[in-house]
């Protein structure tokens, strides 16, 4: 394949990389900083340390990322806890999960950017885990900052920026990467220059890989799990004095034979599949200390998704599958004391139009109809400080207008979306919150107008009545955090919550005898606990993850099906600093799942695991300019499966099986 000689290129390249690096370039080692002390903007929209503000945001930052050596940005997620990953180990077609709701009950985020795109069973996040520096996940509903969508959470990707590829000081540089997997055969490279003139900056990168299918625990092929999949990344930067301007432009594409329904066990329908995600974005910001009232930001994007299908069995269709957003988000952020109080106001307007059609040779496809939506938002949020309190309450009010392809079932409609949080620092140590949000997600244009065959003697039946979901999430949680409490300089940081989510109006599709139909029919509540504890010695460090979910149907009465099982992790790792070594290891053990709706083809019961997996990474001394890294995920072979896309009868395959990973990353 075109990518595997790319891969041995890359090598070749690192390679001589290492031996022509200066001895000069060299990082830090690490100190007592755990990911808890990362900076976070996605939980209030402004800069706060993650583990200190008043609702459950994960930070995984660019190191986590490098050692994870992950193909897809769900795999780089699934351990934190009340997140899970949806469906079938098919690499772009898994989905995040958070607090059971998926698809498009999450907000996801490229660069500020939003990504709408849900086509059942096709996946979401298109960019390769080597382009991003940080990945954020919010836990909760979060319209009041993010609108329509968010009733499970929020996740921002922030891709690569110059600073992470340069050396201090340096005017041009860049990174090299190569490794392979024992799952599937498959390498993968990267290679990322960066250039630095004045106040100007240049980024260009490039990542990919390419594997053959799977294997279980059990040794039996997972059907249809290969991949052939790039990334691109460009960025172009100019900062004059306060100002920073970004133009950047990211594309992905993926060929692969898959599935339809993808994200399920199934081995029929199959397809030969072109995805090409394109998001292009300018951003704009200013700060200046000496003007705390004016700190705008801006982010201009178009994002657009064009998967292309030729069906390989059955009828022999061509199916194209697109989605335009264009789109506009501007805030400022106004600092400012009143009184014994201080304030960060921070108050903008979201506006974006999505567009999207769907052909089957070459004619119009009533599964995806073409129809449209335009919203307009504005929000306002008010971080009050007053003593050891602070009090966060913010509003966000959106405007819907929705298109039908035929103009007879236009619709519009608008939605407000408070939250409140109150935080209080009792001691330097210890911070209790609580904090009340509402979230919703309007009706999908494919739920709204959708109309064609779903399979043989059925077919979907349009419901543009449907009414928005709604959810009103209580939440209690703590924040810890200690320093010096083994020895000098260590770091320990704890967050616990407890949260119980009432959602209305849930829409849900049925398959009746001969009709599909999307309807508002249950009333949910989904309720749990969280918690996440990490020390960091410098030399050592222990992590630990857990949560406990249960979520029912209040009108059948009935257990959800979308509810992951209680699952706690544990990680922990040395580092050898005089020999720039670092070992690791991870244990997860989940529960059994014996709560599932008793339906006829919804298991009744997913069987509890316990995985290990290992890893170590070294940076020579005498070439600190290079990272060579080995891993091995579940370490014994395990057959085992998650709960949501377990079935009845069950697949004949489990989840992956043992995996050796290893890679090699140069700085020049």
């Amino acid at each position: 394949m075109a990518f595997a000689r790319l891969a041995s290129s890359t090598l070749s390249a690192a390679i001589f990389a290492l031996a022509a690096s200066p001895a000069g370039a060299q990082t830090n080692p690490p100190g007592a900083v755990t990911a808890l002390d990362a900076i976070t903007t996605t939980a209030t929209r402004t800069r706060a340390v993650s583990g200190d503000v008043a609702a459950p945001v994960t930070v995984v930052g660019r190191e986590e990322i490098e050692r994870r050596d992950a193909r897809s940005v769900v795999d780089l997620i699934r351990d934190i806890p009340g997140v899970e990953s949806s469906g079938v180990p098919r690499t772009t077609a898994l989905q995040p999960v958070i607090r059971g709701l998926g698809d498009e009950r999450i907000v996801l985020r490229t660069d500020g950017a939003r990504n709408n795109f849900n086509a059942g069973h096709r996946g979401r996040t298109f960019v390769d885990p080597d382009l991003l520096r940080q990945v954020e996940v919010l836990r909760g509903p979060a319209s009041t900052l993010y609108g329509s969508g968010a009733l499970g959470g929020a996740i921002s990707l922030r891709t690569i920026e110059v600073e992470d590829i340069l050396q201090p000081g340096a005017a041009f540089g860049g990174t090299l990467g190569a490794g392979w997997q024992s799952q599937g055969s498959g390498p993968r490279g990267s290679l990322a220059l960066g250039a630095r003139a004045g106040d100007f900056s240049l980024l260009g990168a490039v990542a990919g890989f390419t594997n053959g299918n799977f294997t279980d625990g059990r040794g039996t092929t997972i059907p249809y799990t290969g991949d052939d999949a790039v990334s691109l990344l460009g960025k172009l930067g100019w900062n004059p004095g306060n100002h920073r301007f970004q133009l950047s432009a990211l594309r992905f594409r993926d060929d692969h034979q898959i599935p339809i329904s993808a994200n399920t066990a199934t081995t029929t329908g199959i397809t030969d599949r072109d995805t090409v995600s394109e998001n292009l974005s300018f951003r704009w910001s200013y700060e200046d200390e000496a003007l705390p009232l004016f700190a705008p930001q801006l982010v201009l994007y178009r994002t657009h998704v064009d998967l292309t299908e030729q069906r390989l069995t059955g009828a022999r269709v061509r199916d194209r599958t697109e989605l335009t957003t264009i789109g506009l988000d501007a805030q400022n952020t106004s600092r400012f004391g009143l009184g014994p109080t201080r304030h960060a106001l921070t108050f903008g307007t979201e506006i974006y139009r999505d567009e999207q059609e769907g052909r089957a040779n070459g004619l119009a496809r009533a599964q995806f109809p073409s129809a449209e939506q335009s919203v307009t938002a504005f929000f306002v949020q008010d971080e009050i400080s007053l003593g050891a309190f602070t009090l966060t309450p913010g509003v966000r009010l959106d405007r819907f207008e929705q298109e039908s392809p035929d103009g007879r079932n236009d619709r519009s409609s608008e939605r407000a979306s408070p939250r409140v949080a109150l935080a209080w620092q009792v001691t330097p140590w210890l911070q209790p919150y609580v904090s009340y949000a509402e979230g919703f997600r309007a009706p999908s244009l494919t739920e709204l107008y959708v109309a064609g065959q779903h399979f043989p003697g059925n077919t979907f039946v349009p419901n543009p009545n449907l009414r928005p979901e709604v959810s009103r999430n209580k939440e209690a949680g703590v924040n810890l955090r200690f320093s010096d409490v083994m020895q000098p300089g260590d770091r320990l940081r704890v967050r616990v919550a407890a949260f119980r989510n009432d959602l209305d109006d849930f829409i849900e599709q049925t398959v009746l005898r001969s009709t599909t139909v999307s309807a508002n029919v249950a009333e949910a509540r989904i309720e749990g606990v969280e918690a996440e504890a990490q020390y960091d010695a410098g030399l050592w460090y222990v992590g630990l993850g857990a949560a406990a979910l249960k979520g029912d149907n209040l009108v059948t009465d009935e257990p959800l099906a979308s509810i992951p099982a209680h699952r706690v992790t544990l990680s922990a790792g040395y580092r050898f600093l005089d020999q720039g070594v670092t070992v690791g290891g991870r244990i997860t053990a989940a529960a059994e799942q014996d709560r599932a709706p008793n339906r006829p083809g919804v298991a009744q019961q997913t069987s509890g695991y316990g995985l290990v997996d290992l890893h170590a990474a070294w940076t020579p001394t005498f070439a600190p300019n290079v990272r060579l890294s080995v891993a091995v995920d579940n370490l014994f072979d395990h057959a085992y499966r998650r709960s949501n896309w377990n079935s009845d009868p069950a697949p004949p395959f489990y989840d992956v099986g043992r995996n050796i990973r290893g890679a090699l990353r140069v700085s020049f």
